[in-house]
């Protein structure tokens, strides 16, 4: 009797062991837990605060650019920040912001390019003939004003054919990100396209002298080849002094002046690596209490400009 009596104790201690040993455990991953959810928190809002700053930097420097505007006619050498398509430093509050401006003719203009120059744009990515020809239409037809599909167009019953019940805007696009609801508009395509883009130009003709290699390569009938050697002189009469010259290709697609309208950029390196960048859009011409009128604004990963070299750099 006494031997059942003590295995009994003994199995319920062991049993009550067991369970404390469960409880030790759940404890354990509880404040596991605890701890876990406040080291996220504690970065969670080191990342907020770091994207907060750095967008507060980023709208410095624009707005800094834009103060610069005024400058903009100024000899180079008496302008640190000149409107020459490239990044300049800007020290503000012991931080280094990247600024710069370039007309916005320097972009190719969704709404008023010419048919030719909007097909070679879309074989320079890397499209077919028939691909390009095919999206060319599409573009063409979202934009006029009419229902009359263009020969390989999409109008609104392809649109419908497609599920897409709203159909083309048969009007000029708002904004280049429109662009993706064009029927046979890839993400991946875009993105080789946007940069390339604008609707604030309002003109056929693009300025060269601050035109990327990818606006150059839209000249239909010009190659690689050619557009590498027009960059290449350009940087060399930059370095020089010198007037940028026009490229011996595009005839009459290319004007060398500039607008009311500029495109100004800000760029700031992270503290983890990367790069944080902004950029928004102006006209010169008109005036509110805050300054030139703001047409548009963004942050995130832009394309950027070459940034000038730094003086303790040269040499």
């Amino acid at each position: 009797m006494n031997s059942q009596s003590a295995a009994v104790g003994r199995r319920q201690q062991g049993i009550a062991l067991v369970l404390v040993l469960w409880v030790i455990v759940l404890l354990s991953v509880i404040a596991g837990a605890m701890s876990m959810t406040q080291r996220t928190g504690v970065m969670m809002t080191g990342n907020i605060r770091q994207e907060r700053e750095g967008r507060a930097l980023l709208s410095a420097g624009l707005n800094f650019m834009a103060l610069m505007l005024e400058r903009r006619n100024r000899p180079v050498e008496d302008n640190r920040w000149p409107v020459d398509g490239r990044l300049h430093p800007w020290n503000f509050q012991g931080h280094l912001v990247w600024v710069g401006a370039a007309p916005e003719e320097a972009r190719i203009d969704l709404n008023q390019v010419r048919d030719d120059v909007l097909l070679a744009l879309l074989k320079s990515t890397g499209l077919e003939e028939q691909e390009a020809m095919a999206l060319r239409d599409a573009i063409l037809d979202w934009r006029d004003r009419d229902n009359n599909r263009h020969a390989e167009g999409a109008e609104d019953q392809d649109y419908r054919s497609d599920g897409r019940p709203i159909g083309a805007r048969d009007s000029g696009f708002l904004s280049v990100e429109e662009l993706q609801q064009v029927l046979g508009m890839s993400p991946d395509l875009y993105k080789k396209l946007a940069g390339a883009l604008t609707v604030d130009a309002r003109q056929r003709t693009v300025n060269p002298a601050f035109a990327s290699r990818k606006v150059l390569l839209a000249t239909p009938g010009v190659t690689p080849e050619e557009v590498d050697e027009y960059i290449r002189q350009r940087q060399e009469a930059r370095e020089q002094g010198l007037p940028v010259p026009m490229p011996a290709f595009g005839g009459k697609l290319f004007k060398n002046s500039m607008g009311t309208r500029y495109r100004l950029f800000a760029e700031l390196d992270l503290a983890g690596g990367g790069k944080a960048q902004a950029e928004m859009v102006v006209d010169t011409r008109k005036r509110t209490r805050k300054g030139y009128m703001l047409l548009q604004k963004k942050f995130g990963k832009l394309g950027s400009l070459g940034r000038a070299i730094l003086p303790e750099e040269e040499g």
